[in-house]
């Protein structure tokens, strides 16, 4: 069973978190705490996966220290009310595999913990002046622009705004491919790709070879001017689609 630990001093906002994991990760193993009890070891538990909240850089890496030392986690993703509060990206420690701001949507909260979970990473917006990661899209410029021009047309930096709860949680596979400009199938495969599956995995569930799927997620990325799953899924997000996630009916105080 998958353990899951989310470390934030704020209550309301922990159940919150909590809530909405309860309903997309059904089969996981919940836990809760606040800095105290995280720093004092009172509940010291190994986790497959911890959900920390920092207030500030400088604080993030004492607080990053307190959790290895307690909580010995697989993978971390930060939470953060801006992108000024974490540390450069070369201070972190290697575990930690994504961030995203308080004010992320409930889908892209739960695509970014589906990921993280799958082995992937998510830096979606890096802040200014701080190292880029792998979450970059080539984009041809008709003229030359300045050097911080480019950099910034290089980056996913921003999300459209989803309306919570959805209009119709119950929206249908093909709406959501046209939404994408993707085929069908190529929808299919994104979906697959979303739960983590490898392209062999793919090709076993919609029985199809290998080469089939491997050339279905070359395409979809190139319609969807993305480099890999990761870039997919987030993109697909940001647009409204929900990939076959269920609904998880956080209202919007959560």
């Amino acid at each position: 069973m998958t353990t899951i630990i989310i470390v934030e001093p704020h209550t309301l906002y922990r159940l919150g978190i909590v809530r909405l994991l309860a309903d997309t990760l059904p089969s996981a193993e919940l836990l809760s705490m606040d800095y105290e009890s995280m720093e004092t070891g009172l509940q010291t538990r190994c986790c497959e996966l911890l959900l920390l909240s920092v207030p500030s850089a400088k604080a993030c890496l004492k607080l990053l220290a307190d959790a290895y030392r307690s909580l010995q986690p697989s993978a971390v993703l930060l939470i953060a009310d801006s992108h000024y509060a974490l540390p450069a990206l070369q201070d972190m420690p290697a575990g930690v595999m994504g961030h995203l701001l308080k004010t992320a949507t409930p889908e892209l909260m739960a695509a970014s913990i589906n990921l993280v979970l799958a082995g992937g990473s998510c830096f979606p917006s890096p802040a200014p002046q701080r190292q880029t990661m792998a979450m970059t899209t080539t984009v041809t410029q008709p003229s030359s622009p300045s050097p911080s021009q480019a950099h910034s047309d290089k980056l996913i930096t921003s999300y459209e705004p989803i309306r919570w709860p959805p209009a119709d949680p119950e929206t249908d596979h093909l709406d959501e491919a046209r939404l994408l400009g993707l085929t069908p199938r190529q929808y299919e495969v994104l979906v697959l790709l979303a739960r983590g599956m490898t392209i062999k995995g793919v090709a076993r569930q919609l029985n199809i070879s290998s080469a089939t799927a491997k050339a279905h997620a070359e395409t979809l990325y190139m319609r969807m001017n993305v480099h890999n799953r990761n870039e997919a899924v987030y993109h697909a997000v940001s647009k409204g689609a929900r990939l076959g996630m269920p609904n998880t009916h956080i209202e919007k105080a959560c």
